[in-house]
């Protein structure tokens, strides 16, 4: 069966899509994660003269709906993923709606081979779906039929390629440039086991961390002492996100995110910083309801609707998408910044004492 795009295939070349081989494949990795996956791998064969026929992007994610595909395939410069977008997380990258045609950069056909799990049925379904560069206002897709495979996810099957060969995908610009871009994620996801695969090689980015500490903040609010664990990441090179305090919970898993104050630096102080806590277990982004109590239970502490008092570790509900000094200990958020700005001094001098060596 075949639909079109709500656009014209004019339209969407002239819409910004990147004609940058790895700049695609990038966001067809980052539409793996924010499928869900935890694993996204790169695979393609090659002969003697290095030439390749496809190459392929898989990840383990909830994979395509077909019942969503008019929303996920047939819109453009709008995505189903734009209502579950959040600034303040990093759980979704891809919510502009034209990230799937960056094929076009290397490849003339792409190929979407995805299996999802039925809400009604609980079956896992499978169906494929076609789009040529020539034409990207319309697309193809097969019937769904029950999958003989028993996990959802999707394959992203590029052919006809050009441009490119098996060293473009091997080569140590690739690799370098996709430690950058997930480097960062990747780090922020280690303790869940998130992976980058090439030809089944995990994608290694130990090489970009400059500088690595560990800081643990205890916090203590009537005789109740919570510990933050902040680790403080510099990156060799710039990387593929602004610079955040990435706020975890005892699982590991992101729950908010926040700005340092260092993003418009022009000292090359490329950091990142991820504080872990159980103190964070409680929190949703997007309930608006009356505050929530993250120690409940503990003696002296009581819920407000306002700005928390120094110190205070009751969680404001307000409005939970200002400014996280609102939800947070100030003497946390404080000891965070002085954590950053004591490390970025430390650039600058290391920067001035070489400066003087030469």
């Amino acid at each position: 069966m075949e639909k079109k795009v709500a656009v014209n295939n004019t339209g969407i070349d002239s819409a910004g899509l990147t004609a940058d081989y790895m700049q695609a494949i990038a966001e067809f990795i980052w539409n793996g994660f924010d499928a869900g996956a935890t694993a996204v791998d790169i695979n393609f064969e090659s002969n003697e003269l290095d030439y390749i026929s496809s190459v392929s992007v898989t990840d383990n994610g909830e994979g395509i709906d077909l019942d969503t595909i008019d929303e996920s395939f047939g819109n453009f410069m709008d995505s189903i993923k734009r209502s579950s977008f959040q600034k303040s997380s990093s759980r979704l990258k891809g919510n502009k709606g034209k990230g799937r045609f960056s094929f076009a950069a290397f490849s003339t056909r792409a190929v979407w081979k995805t299996r999802y799990r039925d809400a009604r049925s609980g079956s896992i379904l499978e169906y494929a779906i076609a789009i040529k560069s020539g034409s990207k206002d319309r697309f193809e897709f097969t019937d769904k039929r029950v999958s003989q495979i028993a996990q959802t996810g999707t394959e992203v099957r590029f052919d006809d390629l050009f441009g490119v060969t098996a060293y473009s995908f091997s080569s140590p610009e690739f690799i370098d440039f996709l430690g950058r871009e997930f480097g960062w994620f990747l780090f922020l996801n280690k303790d869940r086991s998130f992976q980058i695969r090439i030809n089944g090689d995990p994608l290694r980015y130990n090489n970009l961390i400059a500088q690595h500490d560990v800081l643990l903040i205890p916090v203590t609010e009537d005789e109740k002492e919570t510990v933050f664990k902040a680790t403080f990441i510099r990156w060799v090179h710039k990387i593929g996100d602004k610079f955040y305090f990435y706020f975890l919970d005892s699982k590991q898993k992101e729950v908010f995110k926040e700005l340092t104050s260092f993003n418009n630096n022009a000292i090359g102080f490329y950091h990142s910083v991820y504080v872990e806590s159980s103190f964070f277990n409680s929190f949703y982004v997007n309930d608006h309801e009356q505050s929530l109590n993250l120690f409940e239970g503990a003696p002296g502490i009581r819920p407000s609707s306002g700005f928390c008092r120094a110190g205070c570790m009751t969680w404001c509900a307000t409005n939970r998408n200002a400014l996280l000094a609102s939800m947070l200990p100030v003497f946390l958020l404080k000891h965070l910044k002085k954590m950053v700005l004591y490390q970025s001094l430390k650039r600058v001098n290391r920067g001035r004492q070489q400066k003087q060596i030469f």
